[in-house]
């Protein structure tokens, strides 16, 4: 996070960077009582009356998402008049457009890691502050 205002045109500018580390991921394969009886030895159906049973895949915490890096950025003027100050700010999230996976499928059948929610896009936003 950085703040600095330029002294001889009052412009403030502000910036935020922000890197999260990866997201552990899994892959869960759900086995029906139909496939269990037409793949596997077991020569039953699950107890308890249960309709399926997840297996994981994949020991825990070893495969991740990429890393996720947020910039966002804010720009303002400074407007001074008599004893009244305004600012007028431009902010943009996610200045460099990134588009990294939030979440995706953990269910490994044809899908597995498909996205699911991605980085919001770019946005920007223009405001006005005023101070009297």
């Amino acid at each position: 996070y950085a703040v600095y205002t330029i002294p001889k045109i009052d412009v403030q500018t502000s910036g935020t960077f922000r890197s999260t580390r990866e997201t552990a991921i899994n892959a869960n394969f759900v086995a029906t009582n139909a496939y269990l009886t037409a793949s596997s030895t077991l020569g039953r159906p699950l107890s308890g009356n249960a309709q399926n049973i997840t297996i994981a895949m994949l020991q825990p915490n070893t495969a991740y998402l990429p890393r996720r890096n947020e910039l966002d950025l804010r720009f303002g003027k400074v407007v001074r008049m008599g004893r009244a100050r305004s600012v007028v700010s431009l902010d943009v999230f996610n200045a460099t457009n990134s588009n990294a996976l939030l979440t995706v499928n953990e269910n490994f059948v044809t899908s597995w890691q498909a996205p699911q929610s991605v980085l919001n896009a770019r946005l920007m936003k223009i405001s006005v502050q005023f101070d009297f």
